[in-house]
């Protein structure tokens, strides 16, 4: 019986071999941008864009990304990185954009706000804004995948600034328009744009160092064999149980196939993934168990346990099998909010109470 699970056992590891091998290319170029503006001279602070940027860009590095990272950037700051990112990007198989901060729409066309952006003349949206149409044409074209994701749903003092100069021809939603996602070329690649919460609804920042919509991302975006539009599905699903129905993430693609950002099954698995003989070979000579680090099922499993206890052994257990795993950056997060004595609230909560926050920080409308 010992044999036969061993056996079966070899099977399943090449079988999510020969799959995750068409999941993604070892060798495909994957490039992000990352921003996330907190400290704005001209608008009322926000808490978490910088820490949710952070815990974003170490995700995608750890799942093979190369990161161009920037923290509380001005208008020069921006356009520089996204001129960085366009270049970096250009030859690129998967390029990811993740901002969090103030945004705002005009007429139906979306403006992410820099740190020092003062918005006291209509001309301004212009000369001191990043419009979402620059990141659009900073993607890669097709046959590349193109990935935005808007963390930008505030309560924005500088649009209520903005409003009183704007003509009364012009009109000023609140939050941001839906952005098309069509992709020009044979449609074998294609562009995903990714929202924090629905139109006209309330994003949380949460009470601890990062929004559950960011924490969300970071424990699902890159899961192994987890398709992004699958993983968005569960990000929509987390957030939503943990704000109470209150926030709602959504996305709208053009995807021509299947896109995968975390790593392959392959490369997560357990090394004992050898030919069947092999495995075979191993009933007469068992290893110790401690030989063999424990497969990305196992991890998952050990995750959701945690998440789902949400105690810090639990955590803690976590991180002593996995140190360096997908999720050890968010455990460590959760640990620290646990052990903080000021809020005393469990990360799953987060959000919960939140409503009647002081707006432009720790509340975000879109």
């Amino acid at each position: 019986m010992k044999a036969f699970a061993i056996l079966l056992g070899g099977l399943i590891l090449l079988f999510h071999a020969a799959f995750g091998a068409q999941a993604a290319t070892p060798d495909s170029k994957r490039v992000a941008l990352v921003i996330g503006n907190s400290k704005y001279v001209n608008a009322v602070a926000l808490p978490n864009p910088a820490n949710d940027a952070r815990l974003i860009a170490s995700t995608l590095r750890n799942a093979g990304f190369q990161v161009i990272e920037g923290v509380d950037q001005d208008n020069a700051g921006m356009h520089s990185l996204i001129s960085k990112f366009t270049e970096e990007s250009y030859n690129a198989d998967l390029a990811v954009i993740y901002y969090a901060g103030h945004g705002m729409q005009v007429d139906g066309r979306n403006y992410l706000i820099p740190v020092d952006a003062e918005l006291t003349s209509p001309a301004y949206l212009k000369t001191r804004t990043v419009q979402i149409d620059e990141f659009m044409a900073a993607l890669p074209a097709d046959p590349a995948v193109g990935i935005i994701i808007l963390d930008a749903c505030r309560d924005n003092p500088l649009a209520r600034t903005l409003a009183a100069a704007l003509p009364k021809s012009r009109s000023l939603g609140a939050g941001l328009a839906p952005v098309d996602a069509k992709a020009d070329g044979m449609g074998t690649g294609g562009v995903l744009i990714a929202y924090a919460t629905d139109p006209g609804a309330i994003a949380f920042d949460g009470n601890g160092v990062d929004s559950p919509y960011s924490l969300a991302l970071a424990k699902h975006l890159t899961e192994p064999g987890v398709e992004i539009q699958s993983a968005l599905t569960r990000v929509r699903g987390e957030v939503t149980e943990t704000t109470q129905g209150r926030q709602r993430p959504w996305h709208n693609a053009s995807l021509g196939r299947e896109v995968f950002l975390g790593k392959p099954v392959a490369e997560t698995a357990s090394p004992a993934a050898t030919p069947v003989a092999d495995a075979a070979k191993a009933t007469s000579a068992p290893a110790p168990v401690a030989s063999e680090p424990p497969s990305w099922e196992v991890e998952q499993r050990l995750w959701d346990e945690a998440s789902k206890r949400n105690a810090i052994p639990y955590y803690e257990a976590y991180l002593d099998q996995f140190p360096n795993g997908r999720f050890a950056t968010v455990a460590k997060l959760n640990i620290d909010q646990l052990k903080d004595p000021a809020t005393g609230k469990q990360v799953a909560a987060r959000g919960a109470d939140d409503a009647s926050a002081n707006p432009g920080s720790a509340v975000r409308t879109c």
